[in-house]
């Protein structure tokens, strides 16, 4: 799926502009796509995130990957690892950590995230999850 084919997709999800990240599963470089007219899509393996603030003390996000889940939601304050929230632990604990290294964390986020990550390709989707959200954390909360 291309990057515009996930800006379509996010819009079927949440209403608000949004901000597209990736990192390559061959490099483990972090990118941010200022504008989606202008990648060059060099970059063939990885995981995209789209995301958004919101006025919400809530995380919400969808997985392409897991879209028979739909939308997970869970407040800033339940950070705590749940079975019931599978995959989105790696991103809740990432979270929390950077909360308690002094990061004001303190209003939502609306998230879609793809991968494709190959298991050969040495960057794994948990990895990728992790190193994405310290990144977004990073940048949306200066």
């Amino acid at each position: 799926m291309d990057v515009n084919e996930l800006a379509l997709v996010y819009k079927r999800y949440y209403d608000s502009d949004y901000r597209i990240f990736f990192v390559s599963g061959h490099d483990e470089k972090l990118i941010e796509i200022v504008n989606a007219k202008e990648y060059n899509g060099n970059q063939n393996f990885g995981t995209y995130v789209l995301i958004a603030k919101n006025k919400k003390n809530k995380i919400r996000l969808v997985s392409l990957n897991y879209e028979e889940l739909g939308i997970i939601e869970f407040s800033l304050t339940e950070l705590a690892g749940e079975k019931l929230h599978d995959w989105t632990n790696y991103l809740k604990s990432t979270i929390r950590y950077l909360k308690e290294a002094g990061y004001q964390i303190n209003h939502g986020m609306d998230l879609l995230i793809c991968g494709n990550i190959p298991n050969e390709v040495g960057l794994s989707s948990s990895t990728s999850i992790e190193a994405l959200t310290a990144v977004i954390i990073k940048s949306l909360y200066r």
